[in-house]
């Protein structure tokens, strides 16, 4: 097949993240399948027009907004399915593209507005969001968990959804299986957005510090709310009790995540949470908000502990993994397995399916709901 993909970010990019990481894994593990793939991003500074990268052909138009401009006119050198990366502001290829098209969600912003966009702006993006996915309704869907899947019901959308499960890179970590002191050591890893919350981790290690005074927190990320929360720390105490590392290589956010005894996650919403599973492959469980992706990728009291969304239940949900050395035990290792069973070849399998199923609906009619 030749497919196409649009999205406005790609592993290039500098506000690029885990739904980019996830769809380059898919899309060059389908050229290595002998699938022909061009992925239709917006321009970056330092990158070219268009190269080449793990045997994807990337081609750059646009700016963030102004790439969608461009897809009906990069649809025209030919290709058989259109994959519709909706990353907040969609391409709405299903009305103008004369090929099969699947939309593919990681999660829906919804609530992401309200953090990451100014006034009127965010009351505009959360009244749009459910009026363009309507222009989706007869379009088949893949996204990556159940929580995405029960949203993009809600809002209309009523042809085949598949969830794919969703794999991780990376190598066995040598240290996962390393023993742990249990002192509080907390790790957040994501951007630095005020949608990720990490305000919300450092006010949990303020709280987990009256029972647990050795208790840390490592932040792995960049973005513009780091100033903000360095002063966050300053004005609860913890000056030298917080390390912001920035962007770090693999081997180096794998050292960090095994050397932690939780990852935390506070985000508004996720699509899955791939640092859940990263620190699960590092020996190192979740503590996490009940939110859409987290409350999917982090079963409750059995891979990790799922909190109500405030700083004080999380620092709670983490005491009872460090008060209790033989539970935490458990827990580390069921994460770990669960883990372990998410690969690339599943989740590739699972959208080749996907497209092959949306070519064949051109032929043979609508394919049954799922």
């Amino acid at each position: 097949m030749r497919i196409l993909i649009l999205n406005w970010r790609d592993l290039a990019s500098a506000r690029g993240g885990g739904a980019e990481r996830v769809t380059h894994e898919i899309a060059r593990r389908l050229v290595e399948r002998g699938h022909e793939v061009t992925w239709l991003s917006s321009k970056e500074p330092g990158r070219p027009a268009e190269e080449a990268v793990d045997g994807v052909e990337i081609v750059r138009r646009g700016g963030e907004l102004t790439t969608h401009l461009h897809g009906p006119w990069i649809a025209r050198r030919g290709f058989d399915v259109v994959v519709d990366a909706i990353n907040t502001v969609p391409y709405l290829a299903p009305l103008w593209s004369r090929v099969p098209v699947i939309v593919f969600f990681h999660q829906l912003a919804r609530d992401v507005w309200w953090y990451e966009a100014p006034q009127p702006l965010a009351a505009v993006g959360w009244v749009a969001e459910p009026l363009y996915l309507q222009a989706y309704r007869r379009t088949p869907a893949v996204t990556v968990s159940a929580s995405t899947r029960d949203d993009l019901r809600r809002f209309g959308l009523r042809e085949r959804i598949d969830v794919i499960p969703l794999a991780v890179s990376g190598s066995p970590n040598p240290r996962a299986d390393a023993p742990k002191a249990l002192t509080g050591r907390l790790i957040a890893v994501g951007r630095l957005t005020p949608s990720k919350r990490v305000d919300h981790a450092i006010a949990a290690l303020a709280e987990l510090r009256r029972t647990h005074p050795e208790a840390r927190l490592d932040v792995i990320g960049t973005g513009a709310e780091r100033g903000r929360l360095e002063r966050e720390v300053a004005a609860h105490g913890l000056d030298g009790h917080v390390a912001f590392h920035g962007r770090v290589s693999d081997e180096e956010r794998d050292r960090l995540l095994a050397e932690a005894d939780a990852v935390v996650g506070t985000s508004v919403r996720e699509g899955w949470g791939l640092t859940v599973t990263e620190a699960a492959l590092a020996g190192t469980p979740a503590v996490v908000y009940d939110i859409p992706g987290f409350r999917d990728s982090v079963i409750d009291g059995r891979t990790g502990i799922v909190t109500r969304p405030n700083p004080r239940a999380l620092a709670d949900g983490v005491r009872r993994l460090l008060e209790d050395p033989e539970a935490y035990a458990r827990v580390r290792e069921a994460s770990r397995g669960r883990a372990r069973g998410l690969d690339w070849t599943a989740t590739t399998n699972a959208f080749e399916l996907a497209l092959e199923a949306a070519v064949r609906r051109r032929a043979v009619g609508r394919a049954p709901r799922r």
